[in-house]
């Protein structure tokens, strides 16, 4: 499928009309903690809302379970330290190590699945103006939204 170009009057209303609609909601079949919501909002926020699929939206809710994890394992790592002793006074590498490293490993493919981390879907040049003109609806949305907050 071509991508459609951004350039166009076409573009620009798809782009304020997505950005009325607000941000995207995380499928109610997939359950989102609330300490996974700052990261809901940042995977959800690196594409425009014409990118994201049903099936996208799902993989996007496990991402940002699997981050929250990632980040709280990161927590409990620091404070305990990489190497514990066992019963015996042995010095041992922390099973949260691994724990950590198997996140990690779901991060990624995870990421590979959306299509994160690498190159768009689509010409490069048509994304990245995709992308701006939706960050401009964005910005007007939350402009309006903060004058009616002070009339």
């Amino acid at each position: 499928m071509r991508s459609k170009r951004a350039d166009t009057a076409e573009a620009a209303v798809r782009a304020a009309v997505n950005a009325a609609k607000g941000p995207l909601e995380c499928p109610e079949h997939v359950r989102l903690r609330l300490c996974d919501r700052p990261f809901w909002d940042g995977i959800i926020r690196a594409r425009t809302r014409d990118e994201w699929t049903e099936a996208d939206l799902v993989v996007g809710g496990q991402l940002a379970r699997t981050q929250c994890d990632i980040e709280a394992e990161s927590l409990i790592l620091e404070t305990e330290g990489t190497v514990l002793k066992n019963d015996r006074g042995t010095p041992v590498c922390n099973p949260r190590v691994m724990v950590l490293e198997q996140l990690a490993r779901r991060e990624m493919a995870l990421m590979r699945t959306l299509r994160m981390g690498g190159a768009a879907a689509g010409e490069a040049r048509h994304v990245v103006e995709r992308r701006k003109v939706a960050k401009q609806a964005e910005t007007v949305r939350a402009s309006l939204e903060e004058d009616e907050l002070l009339a």
